[in-house]
């Protein structure tokens, strides 16, 4: 069946998934991975732009009352007055090659201090009074240079293209290994229920039946994640439409039992 005309029925409403209801779960699984992998690819051909304008405010922040360094060899070599601080609260960079710093500066959101031979980063909540997350890595292996705005510049987009298929592939496998555990979550505790029902959907059904269900929530959180709308919780708009799919999908997917007809009365034969 056609991926795209697939899509296109499942998205329309919810009486087209009687038609998947009974196809063989490795079709639907099928379904899934040629859907999310497209999402995922889409997510990160439109994150591209993005990271590469926040590359370019880094390095404009990062040259804006830079002292003068650079990298030789592993080591940095400067002149500079030290220790040097600049940037703002929300990123700030220090220079100490002669580990007067003890800490990193915890009122500052993210940060890098630059020492002799290395560079720690950390990242500190707005509600906590030290940095929760620091990181020390060796500047062994780092291209030498000046290290200014236009350093991060080239070293960052040529790690970025290294990224993005890797970024593609762990999109991918999370969205489907997200999907996968929601629909059959769903499709055990819906059997237990449907056993109640006159004409209950089997555990196979129902898996199909959420795993197709996948689709509608799935393209609509791309599509607000692509326009990059802030305060939305995406989480919940894809839950909020996951369970409209699913609900409707289920009770379109059902065979109604009709009630046997009573048989004539007496006064009716006359």
């Amino acid at each position: 069946m056609n991926f795209l005309r697939s899509v296109i029925e499942l998205c329309s409403g919810f009486a087209a998934y009687r038609q998947y209801r009974d196809l063989p779960v490795t079709t639907a699984l099928k379904h899934l991975v040629k859907l999310i992998t497209l999402l995922a690819l889409v997510l990160v051909i439109c994150a591209v732009p993005q990271a590469l304008d926040g590359i370019d405010q880094f390095a404009r922040l990062f040259d804006n009352h830079r002292p003068d360094f650079s990298i030789q060899e592993g080591k940095v070599i400067t002149h500079a007055p030290q220790p040097a601080a600049w940037g703002n609260n929300d990123l700030r960079f220090i220079l100490d090659t002669t580990s007067a710093v003890a800490s990193p500066d915890s009122n500052a959101t993210f940060g890098v201090l630059f020492t002799a031979d290395s560079f720690l980063y950390w990242m500190t909540p707005s509600n906590a009074p030290t940095p929760v997350s620091t990181h020390l890595q060796s500047l062994r292996g780092f291209p030498d240079g000046a290290v200014t705005g236009d350093y991060f510049r080239h070293l960052i987009r040529a790690v970025l293209w290294l990224l993005v298929p890797i970024g593609w592939l762990v999109l991918a496998l999370f969205g489907m290994l997200s999907c996968l555990l929601q629909a059959y979550l769903f499709s055990v505790v819906a059997s237990f229920l449907e056993r109640s029902m006159p004409s209950p959907l089997q555990l196979s059904q129902l898996l199909n039946i959420a795993i197709h269900a996948c689709t509608p929530p799935a393209i609509v959180v791309t599509a607000y994640s692509a326009m990059r709308l802030h305060g939305l919780n995406l989480w919940l708009v894809y839950l909020i439409v996951y369970g409209i799919f699913l609900v409707g999908a289920s009770n379109a997917c059902r065979d109604h039992v009709q009630k046997a007809e009573p048989p004539p009365a007496p006064d009716d034969l006359l």
